[in-house]
């Protein structure tokens, strides 16, 4: 797969530093609205083995 910058392989996505910290980003921001829809009583929908399913906070 190619962009304007030229050949893009995995060994440039390891070493960009905008990615290296992304999915840990990425989990920590699932996890606030998590406990954002908690504080108000509503569910999140998220992707469970590949069906869209509404996520309810524990009571």
């Amino acid at each position: 797969m190619t962009n304007q910058q030229g050949n893009v392989n995995a060994r440039n996505r390891e070493e960009d530093p905008d990615i290296l910290g992304s999915e840990k980003a990425l989990r920590r921001a699932a996890q606030r609205a998590r406990e954002r829809a908690k504080q108000a009583g509503i569910g999140v929908i998220i992707l469970k083995d590949g069906e869209i399913v509404e996520e309810l906070p524990d009571s």
